[in-house]
């Protein structure tokens, strides 16, 4: 074994910086599956999560120079990726099923202040209310997508209707949702915050 898998994570930074691609690979090694296992977490996705932490990975190297770390590498890291995994999200909110993840948030009274507990409370309410307001075939076909997770193909012959029919009804519902979001950004960001560092 090399003798650079000794190295504090320090050292491999100070390394790092004189552009050694050893250390770096080290520091990849050293933390790449404790980062996917967050950033998978936050995205519900094997590549969304593998994309964000080469992500996070990419930035290190690029930085390496002029990057100052207060404290831990890995606390460094994995507050990296969890805000890489925020951005993610704001980026893709009507992907996947991120608009019904954030609706069924769980608001932990120890680490949100009352104000942002309000906020979420509001954002979530936004949410159910703009799905009840959908026409009832709209709802149904949201619900079968996003709650029951049935593909295009299996809500399409439940409901004897056309796969491209289910698409248009799960494209506008989910374009209801973010612009009924979209009116208060604070709400959404609190909403995408606690679902990726679990408050």
């Amino acid at each position: 074994m090399s003798a650079i898998a000794f190295y504090t994570d320090d050292m491999l930074l100070g390394l790092m910086s004189s552009d050694d691609e050893a250390a770096f690979s080290m520091i990849y090694r050293r933390y790449w599956q404790g980062l996917f296992v967050t950033a998978a977490k936050a995205l519900r996705g094997r590549e969304e999560a593998e994309d964000v932490v080469q992500d996070v990975f990419l930035s290190l190297w690029r930085r390496r120079r002029e990057l100052k770390i207060e404290g831990s590498l890995a606390a460094y890291l994995q507050t990296s990726v969890r805000y890489k995994a925020i951005h993610y999200i704001e980026k893709n909110i009507t992907r996947r099923d991120y608009l019904v993840m954030l609706a069924n948030v769980a608001a932990s009274t120890a680490s949100m202040t009352a104000e942002m507990q309000l906020q979420l409370k509001e954002a979530q309410q936004t949410i159910w209310e703009t799905v009840g307001k959908m026409p009832p075939r709209m709802q149904e076909v949201y619900h079968l997508s996003r709650h029951e997770h049935l593909t295009h193909r299996e809500i399409a012959q439940r409901l004897d209707i056309s796969e491209e029919t289910v698409k248009k009804h799960i494209q506008h519902a989910l374009q209801l949702i973010k612009t009924a979001i979209s009116y208060n950004p604070a709400a959404l960001s609190i909403l995408i915050y606690c679902a990726v560092f679990s408050c």
